[in-house]
């Protein structure tokens, strides 16, 4: 008699597991699952109590309809590093192929033994575009809590949304006490250039929650929903985004008693810095004009133990560089080491 082993994974489609604990100074992954279409590819981080993954997805992107449903917990002292291999690609809504698909399986079978002809579905004109609405969007959830001592860095490539196309990004993140410290990127850009798409997606969401000891303490929500209800040469709001090309939500939170904040090379040194340079430019305002090619904002955050960063850029190069040089530069080093740095926003 053959003995089945029971299972606690998950069998719904995109949903993912990271626990990461920590022994004897390296982190190691207690649990990693996920099941298709993601998939989690774990790699050396050679630095102290560090793990590192990439997050990607079959099929090169996320397809209209995926669900994904990411759990991460990182428990006392661990640290965790999340990438992706290149930008996050979102394919364009196949709602009527959706639609087609539910037609045909909830068919009442034929009584005849073959019937080769398939339900019939009118092909949309232009001014009849269905579109997928936000519940219909291609989803992707991140809940992640940080115990004490712990370090979460999510610092994936941009998400770029295909022409037609339709995402939702949710993000609920706890950290545990005042030792907990998260770096968290989320950043779009505005399609693919190459193809001549420049903001012509339906519909775009972002969403953060973040807890600090069971209190809120960042709601940033974010959508971009195109209004015309016919099909035009532009989105409704492509015009309120140009000329920039890439936006960015940066949230560091850092603990002031640990090595992120010693010296010139600390995460926390490079928050004041920042803020620094926020007030110079507000005394120089003949400033901004030079550097109308990237704006960015700074807000501090728990008693400047964090900061939240928003920028905008003619480029993604840009924005990039801004990101990892300039805010996140020798403290984000120190944590994730020479060559893990370099392979960070690549």
């Amino acid at each position: 008699m053959i003995q089945r082993f029971s299972t606690t994974a998950s069998g719904e489609p995109g949903s993912g597991t990271l626990i990461c604990q920590c022994y004897d100074d390296k982190t190691k992954f207690s649990r990693i699952h996920a099941q298709y279409p993601l998939k989690f590819i774990p790699t050396r981080g050679h630095a102290e109590r560090l793990a590192v993954v990439y997050m990607i997805s079959y099929g090169g992107g996320i397809v209209s309809g995926d669900r994904f449903n990411i759990s991460i917990d990182i428990l006392p002292k661990a640290i965790l590093l999340l990438l992706t291999q290149g930008n996050t690609k979102v394919f364009k809504d196949r709602i009527h192929q959706r639609q087609w698909m539910t037609l045909l399986a909830q068919r009442t079978q034929p009584s005849l033994p073959f019937q080769p002809t398939l339900p019939s579905t009118p092909t949309p004109t232009p001014s009849k575009i269905t579109r997928a609405t936000p519940e219909q969007t291609s989803i992707q959830s991140i809940r992640a809590k940080v115990s004490a001592g712990g370090i979460l860095l999510i610092i994936p490539d941009p998400v770029t949304s295909f022409a037609e196309s339709s995402f939702t990004s949710r993000q609920e993140l706890q950290l545990e006490d005042d030792t907990s410290q998260l770096v968290l990127l989320d950043w779009f850009t505005s399609g693919r250039h190459t193809r001549g798409e420049n903001w012509a997606f339906h519909y775009y969401a972002s969403r953060i929650d973040i807890r600090v000891k069971g209190r809120l303490v960042i709601k940033d929500h974010m959508v971009l929903e195109d209004d015309n209800t016919q099909q035009k040469e532009e989105t409704s709001y492509a015009a309120k985004l140009r000329p920039y090309t890439c936006f960015a939500t940066l949230i560091i939170i850092a603990n002031k008693s640990s090595s992120l904040s010693s010296d010139q090379s600390s995460l926390y040194q490079s928050i004041k810095r920042i803020i620094h340079q926020a007030e110079e430019m507000r005394m120089l305002p003949h400033a901004m004009k030079e550097q109308r090619d990237l704006l960015w904002s700074v807000s501090p955050l728990l008693d400047q133990r964090g900061v939240l960063v928003r920028i905008a850029g003619m480029t993604t190069e840009m924005v990039r560089d801004f990101v990892k040089l300039e805010c996140l530069g020798q403290g984000l080093k120190d944590i994730v080491g020479d060559g893990m740095f370099g392979k960070i926003l690549m």
